[in-house]
């Protein structure tokens, strides 16, 4: 079943690229070797070119307009550099449409009559541009005449940033021949030509993060094309099992990306503040379709989907009637001087995120290894099923009993598989317990010893995802496709209506305040984002909004969430199986912990169960420098007696006895060497030399982690080899 899974991401991936590209693709065919040009950015500090005016300024910035193109350059006053965002010259290299692309503020996507998506850039397409001064920035009014679309595009200096905008009551379509697809607003801002003689790169928000560099060609073909909050299955249709998979493609948690031009030097960090559920990130390195680097969001307004017409599988493409409705929006953070890199970039989107209200401040204390228990499963017989016991309450207080005599006395716990029947076929329902597993009043007595211990335990739930054969729901609270299809995973389970999962939680509080459960553990809340039809239809953004609804709850003190996107992080005391990798594409040159960056501080997150890890010090060593915390799944029995439940595809290897040794060692390692940063920040993590690293926290410990096999020596201090070094609060 695994491997099956894993061949469905590799053909996911090669879909992702092909359809990403039916448009973009379809403007040039250019070769891959142009020579090496000047970069869009470059220093300045005289007069602006002729074409341009000055449109707004501030303290720190200079905002200047080309009224013909929408073309604008922003410059730091601090150090005269300034940013371009299009290209302004001709390039005899690059054919009409590329061009136009280019040197255009703004494009549309749109579909004609004959069903052909062609992109419209403002100047290739000679639309009608109207520039108004506002106080800080300027607006334009777009009407691409020919097209019947009109819309407004509002740009803005604040502080040290520049905001897009395109308000969604602002476009119109009048030609019911041509609609409106999808949007791109400064595509080639801070875009550069070739490879760059400085150290530089783009920041892609695949899985915890990746570099692609400015300084060396890359051997890819394709560009990265990474859907924001992952697929809208409400479009695309249920996930099908398929044959021939590698690597599972990773997750846009965060929706942000930037260039470094130069490490130390001058980059941005864009964050898409509006219209986040519709909007895909793009990168391009240099080669790859033409000679520049440029990365950029694309907002979808309308997608195609497939329509089936018999049980064989015929159909026909349609696209979406409605378009969606949101406000387009992006800002764009520039940064200078030690602030210029991937660890100044996750400082300011942190910065960015407490500011709009959406990273908590962090609660006092930390407890650095979560426990999950799986308590029991159950097995089909020839008549009915039979429960399979794998850890009783009993067993855990022992487990965890034994886990505080080897001084193991700071964690938190998640229980799974209580529900009676065990995991399987329990969700979207959580009660009435499995008796074999312990009564209620046994379960009573174990969270009032725990919570007298400090040990905070928390019941794994999942209201999005239902069993096959579960109880708690009807097929109208199953969510549909637009197609009408019923969404379902691998026909094993269900994607459940939002509306469906926010009453199931509600018909639940009472049960949880009874047994005086508090926390609660939530998987696919924040990591499966859809559409939904049927019974009662949902926007992706509307999801959103019912998702989090269900969360402020007096009786809950406490949420912890499986891989969520960003829009959960400001309900999360606890975040589990954060990403700690890439989906290891060929474009990428460097994997960076960019999410790690951004959370610590005020969010404590686990790495994925070390029971899997195929390098076990390898994976401890990128725990520390990460600043992730290690997690065991634990039974007391031996896993071999889920071998015939649905649980055994996953569950292989997972008994206390086994894994006891390794769980306190990677304890008393990974938590006394993030003892000293519990609290703090992740301000900055450089790159000593190849496989060795220094991460600096805000109150001013320094922790050197050395993936190699030799000992080396970093400012003056000696790290051993495939080891690490805490100099705490910058002492030895």
């Amino acid at each position: 079943m695994l491997n099956k899974v894993k061949r469905i991401a590799a053909l996911s991936l090669t879909f992702l690229l092909l359809a990403g590209l039916i448009s973009i693709a379809a403007l040039a065919q250019q070769g891959a070797n142009q020579p090496e040009a000047p970069g869009a950015g470059a220093d300045a500090s005289g007069d602006q070119p002729a074409s341009y005016e000055k449109a707004a300024e501030n303290a720190r910035l200079a905002l200047y307009v080309n009224k013909n193109t929408l073309g604008i350059k922003v410059q730091d006053k601090q150090n005269g550099y300034v940013w371009d965002g299009t290209l302004d010259e001709k390039d005899e290299k690059l054919n009409k449409s590329w061009q136009s692309l280019f040197e255009s503020g703004l494009s549309v996507e749109y579909m004609d009559a004959k069903r052909k998506i062609s992109t419209a850039p403002v100047t290739g397409e000679q639309a009608k541009i109207a520039v108004e001064p506002m106080e800080d920035g300027f607006s334009a009014n777009v009407n691409y005449e020919r097209l019947g679309i009109s819309l407004k595009l509002e740009v803005r200096l604040t502080e040290d940033a520049i905001e897009f905008k395109v308000p969604e009551d602002s476009i119109q379509e009048t030609n019911k021949d041509n609609r409106l697809q999808s949007l791109y607003v400064y595509p080639f801002f801070g875009a550069t030509k070739g490879v760059q003689t400085d150290k530089g790169y783009m920041l892609i928000p695949d899985g915890s993060g990746a570099l692609i560099s400015l300084n060396e060609q890359t051997l890819a073909t394709q560009p990265y094309i990474g859907r924001v909050f992952g697929d809208d299955l409400g479009m695309k249709g249920s996930p099908q099992l398929s044959e021939g998979m590698a690597t599972p493609i990773e997750q846009v948690y965060l929706p942000v990306f930037g260039i470094a031009h130069k490490e130390g030097g001058n980059a941005f960090v864009s964050m898409i503040t509006g219209g986040a559920p519709y909007a895909e990130i793009r990168s391009y390195p240099g080669s790859v379709t033409t000679a520049y680097n440029w990365t950029t969001a694309k907002w979808i307004y309308r997608e195609n989907y497939f329509q089936s017409l018999d049980k064989e599988g015929k159909g026909i493409t349609l696209n979406q009637e409605e378009k969606n409705k949101f406000v387009a929006s992006m800002k764009v953070m520039l940064l200078s001087g030690k602030q210029a890199d991937y660890s100044g970039m996750a400082n300011r989107v942190q910065s960015e995120l407490v500011q709009r209200g959406e990273l908590p401040a962090k609660k006092d204390g930390s407890d650095p290894l979560r426990i999950e228990f799986f308590a029991a499963d159950s097995q089909k017989k020839l008549i009915g099923s039979e429960v399979i016991p794998m850890t009783t309450v009993d067993q855990m207080d022992d487990i965890l009993t034994d886990l505080r005599a080897n001084e193991v006395d700071s964690m938190m716990v998640v229980v799974r598989g209580y529900t009676e029947g065990g995991a399987t076929g329990a969700s979207p329902t959580h009660f009435p317990f499995e008796g074999k597993v312990g009564s209620g009043d046994d379960w009573n007595a174990f969270l009032e010893k725990y919570k007298a211990l400090g040990i905070p335990v928390y019941f794994y739930t999942d209201y999005v995802m239902a069993g096959e054969t579960a109880d708690g729901y009807g097929k109208g609270d199953i969510a549909q496709s637009v197609s009408k299809q019923l969404l379902s995973l691998y026909d094993t389970s269900y994607y459940l209506q939002p509306a469906a999962s926010a009453k199931l939680f509600e018909n639940e509080i009472s049960s949880f305040q009874k047994h005086g459960i508090d926390h609660i553990a939530m998987n696919s809340i924040g990591s499966n984002l859809f559409s939904a039809y049927g019974k009662s239809s949902s926007t992706r953004s509307g999801s959103i909004e019912t998702y989090t609804s269900m969360l402020p709850r007096d009786s809950i003190n406490s949420y912890a969430f499986y891989k969520p996107n960003y829009y959960l992080w400001r309900y999360a005391d606890r975040i589990m199986d954060l990403p700690m990798s890439t989906s290891s594409f060929l474009l990428e040159s460097e994997e960076v912990p960019f999410l790690q960056l951004v959370l610590k501080g005020h969010v404590d997150y686990y790495a994925q169960a070390s029971n899997f890890n195929a390098n076990p010090q390898k994976e401890q060593l990128k725990m520390i420098d990460y600043g992730s915390y290690p997690s065991f799944i634990l039974t007391d029995e031996d896993p071999i007696k889920l071998a015939n439940t649905e649980s055994s595809w996953w569950l292989f290897t997972s008994q206390y006895l086994v894994w006891k040794e390794q769980a306190v060692h990677e304890y008393r390692t990974v938590a006394e060497a993030l003892k000293p940063v519990a609290d703090a920040t992740f301000d900055k993590r450089e790159k000593v030399r190849e496989g060795v690293f220094r991460n600096t926290y805000s109150n001013g410990t320094v922790i050197y982690v050395n993936y190699t096999m030799n000992e080396v020596t970093a400012d003056g201090n000696k790290v051993p080899a495939q080891g690490f070094l805490v100099r705490e609060g910058g002492r030895s």
